[in-house]
C-alpha cells in the first residue's frame, strides 16, 4: 500500500468538520494554558518515577500473571488467573499505552512509539488505535461520523442525530452485551478498519503494507498465546481455554467501560452536528467542555488504577499533560470556568452512567423503523 496521497489529504482537510473561530474564545484558551503550565512548573518532577516504575512492574505483572495461569492444575485457579489478565489489560492501557499513545511516557518520541507495540503484543493494533483517538476522538468528540472512539457498533445509536437500524430501537435491552465489546475491538473491529472501504481512518488515505503485517503478526502471537499455548501446556481442553479468554475479555470489558462511559456518551453532554459547509456550532474551547464531562470521584483507585482518567475535562483540553498531574490541571481548569462562565461538569459515576443509559433508551425510542434500510 502506498502512503496518503497530497490530493486525499486535501480531500480529507476540505471535508472535516470546522471550529468556529473568535478572538475572545482564543484569548481564553491561551490564558488557560498560561495559568496551567505555570500550575505545572510548580509539581515535583519526581513525581513521574512512579510512571517509569510502572511501565516495566505492569506488563511485568500480566505477564506473571499469564505463566503462573500455565503451571494451573485447577480449572478455577485457571479461570482467575484469566480475570486477572482481562483486569490488567485495562490497567496497562489506562496507565501506559494511553500515555505514550500522547506521547506523555518518555521525552523521546521514539520511545514512545517503540513502547506502543505493548498494546499490539496485549491484542489490540497500535497503529489503528492511535488513529482513531488522536486525529478523531481528540479532534472531534461526539461528532457523529468523526468521533470513532463513540461509534462501537452499527446496531448502537449514540448520536441522538444518526440513523440507527432495527435493533436500535432494543439497544437498551441488549446493553448486557457492553462488557464484550473488547473482544469485538481486538478481535474483529481491528480487521474492519483496516480492510473496509467505509472506514473513517480511511480518510487519512491507504495504510502502508507493513502495517497490514503488523496487524496480522501481533494478532496471530495473541491468539496463540491466550487460546492455543494454555492448550498445549495445561491440562484443560482447548474448549475450556476458549471460555478462559472469553472471561478475559468480559472482565477487560465491562471495567473498561467503567472508566470510558462516563466521560462522553450520557444526556448531559452535546452532540454537535456539522451544518451543509462542515462546520460546527461552536469554537475548540467550549465544544470540548460541551462534549466532555469529569467524574467526582478522588481517592486512590482512581489516582492510581485509573490513571485519573475521572480527570477527563483536563485530557481533551490538555492532552500532552500526563494523568499525574490532571489533579492541579483541573483544579485550574474549574477555577478558570467558574470565573468566566464556562460549561464545565462533574458528576458522580452513578450519576454518569444512569444518563448514559437514559441517552441509549431515549435514541432507540426515536428510531422510525420505516427509514430502516430493508
Amino acid at each position: 500500500m502506498k502512503p496518503a496521497t497530497n490530493q486525499q489529504l486535501e480531500n480529507y482537510l476540505k471535508a472535516k468538520p470546522r471550529f468556529i473561530r473568535n478572538d475572545y474564545d482564543s484569548s481564553l484558551l491561551n490564558e488557560l494554558r498560561e495559568r496551567v503550565q505555570k500550575r505545572i512548573k510548580t509539581i515535583p518532577e519526581d513525581r513521574f518515577l512512579q510512571l517509569r516504575i510502572k511501565a516495566i512492574l505492569l506488563p511485568g505483572i500480566y505477564f506473571l500473571i499469564y505463566i503462573i495461569s500455565l503451571w494451573s492444575t485447577q480449572y478455577a485457579f485457571f479461570l482467575l488467573a484469566y480475570s486477572l489478565m482481562g483486569f490488567m489489560l485495562v490497567i496497562i492501557f489506562l496507565n501506559l499505552i494511553h500515555e505514550v499513545c500522547h506521547e506523555n511516557l518518555f521525552v523521546k518520541k521514539s520511545y514512545n512509539r517503540f513502547y506502543l507495540y505493548l498494546f499490539d503484543l496485549i491484542g489490540a493494533n497500535s497503529y489503528m488505535w492511535k488513529k482513531r483517538h488522536v486525529i478523531f476522538h481528540h479532534n472531534f468528540p461526539n461528532v457523529t461520523g468523526w468521533d470513532s472512539d463513540i461509534e462501537k457498533s452499527k446496531f448502537v445509536k449514540v448520536h441522538p442525530n444518526d440513523k440507527g437500524k432495527w435493533l436500535t430501537r432494543y439497544q437498551h435491552f441488549i446493553v448486557f452485551l457492553y462488557p464484550f465489546f473488547l473482544f469485538n475491538w481486538f478481535l474483529i473491529r481491528d480487521f474492519k478498519d483496516f480492510f473496509s472501504q467505509t472506514s473513517i481512518v480511511k480518510r487519512l488515505g491507504p495504510i502502508e503494507f507493513k502495517e497490514f503485517v503488523k496487524l496480522f503478526l501481533f494478532k496471530i502471537i495473541f491468539v496463540f498465546y491466550i487460546f492455543v499455548l494454555p492448550g498445549l501446556l495445561t491440562p484443560f481442553s482447548y474448549v475450556q481455554v476458549f471460555w478462559a479468554g472469553i472471561l478475559m475479555f468480559i472482565v477487560a470489558g465491562a471495567f473498561g467501560l467503567l472508566v470510558l462511559l462516563p466521560p462522553h456518551v450520557n444526556t448531559k453532554n452535546t452532540f454537535p452536528d456539522v451544518d451543509e459547509n462542515n462546520n460546527l456550532p461552536n469554537t475548540w474551547l467550549k465544544h470540548q467542555l460541551l462534549t466532555t464531562n469529569d467524574v467526582d470521584e478522588h481517592n486512590w483507585f482512581t489516582r492510581h488504577v485509573m490513571a485519573n482518567f475521572n480527570y477527563h475535562v483536563a485530557h481533551h483540553l490538555f492532552p500532552n499533560v500526563s494523568y499525574l498531574n490532571a489533579r492541579e490541571v483541573t483544579d485550574e481548569i474549574k477555577s478558570f470556568c467558574q470565573e468566566h462562565q464556562l460549561p464545565y461538569k462533574s458528576f458522580p459515576l452513578k450519576t454518569a452512567l444512569v444518563e448514559h443509559f437514559r441517552l441509549i433508551k431515549k435514541n432507540g425510542s426515536e428510531i422510525n423503523i420505516w427509514e430502516d434500510d430493508m
